[in-house]
């Protein structure tokens, strides 16, 4: 091309403008993929247009005509190729930009569909591949309702006649869960949000989904566990009251026989055939314990707390759990003071002080001592202890006495169902919180738990 414009150049009298013709052979780099080829070819066409100013014969034209002439023409080769350059630039630009673009959407795990105003799919990302089972090839300038079932797929086309018509909107920027279509013929739940925007003056809607299929199965087995959990709790909880119920009566039995019998062989028993029928009693009423508290700890954690349940000063109620729990004459409670300042739940936290208070009445050596009761915040929480001074407890048993049925003295000096502490412990755990135990053989025993500190909307305590 270069060659023919060179010798169209050479046949091509001075005073005509022959050498525009190498405007073709620039324009041809439109072509080539770099952008710089088309100053590569004006740098060619100008040695070719200058070569044909010296190599030509002169004709009549006034010198200054011709100079005139190829300096246009350089201008015109020049303008052309820097114009052609900065469209190549700016066609490689955006062609970086749509590449980029396709693979964010290709990368995407929601599928992204551009549709136009009638319903075509212009656009059809990788993950709508994957969801709907479809080629881009196959779905794009198809009508999307090729996605739907019955009855979205019969009234796409009315919904977006009716929403150009009216701008009513169903899903447009809103959002909604809703059926799709497979490839298969499958149906399955999507969410899909829809947004509208406008190009070159005309409206299209992008469309994403996102295949719930797996989070609507996780649901449904999550409701499926949960009413199964509800049933055996419920069958949990009539079978403890049922069994408790069923062993209490003879129990009740031995305890009015064993009456009845000393009341009967009253002139037969001496000192200790009584101390026996005491003793018996004594164990009865232990089992009754042990079941009433059992009832009690298999319900911990499975019964709603009442939202609108009473709420007391801290400091009324560590007195109330220490009426609860017989606290004896002779034992000195010490409450401090920064409890009545704060207000907490009745429940569970009277039960778990109740609790500690018996512990420490029930293990103590001596006929008389003292409980204090205390509070400090640390940390967003509330931290209470329960101090006795009691005989201690061996660092080695602190876990140990949590258990279950658990108890460090002989049972035929501590009457209790050692249930005690792991309901306090078991109380903790379903709230979130902890309980520690501090003690040493002759220094008392100090059991601290925590509590969240109610939120600045705090209940205000019941009059």
């Amino acid at each position: 091309m270069a060659a023919a414009g060179l010798t169209f150049d050479f046949l091509t009298p001075l005073g005509v403008a022959g050498g525009l013709i190498y405007v073709v052979f620039i324009l041809s780099a439109v072509w080539w993929r770099h952008p710089n080829t088309a100053l590569v070819f004006a740098a060619l066409a100008t040695a070719f247009t200058l070569s044909g100013f010296w190599l030509i014969p002169a004709v009549a034209a006034p010198p200054e005509v011709v100079l005139l002439n190829r300096k246009l023409t350089l201008l015109a080769l020049w303008a052309v190729a820097f114009i052609l350059r900065s469209q190549k630039q700016a066609a490689a630009t955006l062609q970086h930009s749509e590449g980029k673009l396709r693979a964010v959407l290709d990368g995407t795990v929601d599928g992204i569909i551009t549709i136009g105003e009638d319903g075509t799919v212009e656009s059809y990302n990788a993950a709508c591949e994957r969801i709907f089972g479809y080629t881009a090839a196959e779905v794009t300038g198809q009508n999307v309702k090729m996605l739907m079932p019955d009855p979205y797929q019969a009234d796409h086309d009315r919904y977006i006649q009716n929403y150009r018509r009216t701008g009513t909107r169903k899903i447009i920027g809103i959002g909604r869960e809703v059926q799709g279509l497979r490839k298969d013929g499958s149906v399955f739940p999507m969410d899909l949000s829809v947004n509208e925007a406008q190009t070159d003056g005309k409206r299209i809607f992008t469309g994403i989904v996102r295949d719930i299929t797996s989070r609507k199965q996780a649901e449904a087995e999550r409701e499926h566990f949960i009413e199964q959990l509800e049933r055996s709790n419920r069958e949990l909880d009539n079978f403890a009251y049922i069994a408790s119920h069923d062993l209490k009566a003879p129990l009740r039995v031995i305890d009015n026989t064993s009456r009845w019998l000393e009341e009967d062989l009253a002139e037969h028993l001496d000192d200790e055939n009584r101390e026996n029928m005491e003793m018996l009693r004594n164990r009865v009423r232990r089992m009754e314990k042990l079941l009433d508290d059992l009832l009690v700890y298999s319900r911990i954690g499975r019964q709603a707390q009442d939202p609108g349940q009473e709420w007391l000063d801290g400091g009324k109620l560590v007195q109330d759990a220490a009426l609860l729990s017989d606290l004896p004459q002779e034992f000195e409670l010490d409450v401090s003071a920064a409890l009545s300042e704060i207000v907490l739940p009745h429940m569970p936290l009277q039960q778990v002080f109740a609790n500690l208070i018996n512990n420490a009445v029930k293990h103590h050596d001596k006929a008389a001592g003292k409980i204090s009761v205390t509070m400090r915040e640390q940390g967003g929480k509330h931290l209470f202890s329960v101090k006795d001074d009691g005989p201690g407890i061996d660092p080695q048993f602190h876990q140990r006495v949590f258990k279950m049925f658990t108890t460090l003295q002989p049972r035929d000096k501590v009457e209790g169902s050692g249930m005690g502490l792991a309901m306090v412990q078991k109380t903790m755990e379903h709230f979130g919180e902890e309980i520690t135990l501090e003690s040493a053989p002759g220094h008392g025993c100090t059991f601290t738990f925590s509590w969240p500190v109610p939120s600045s909307a705090r209940p205000q305590q019941n009059q």
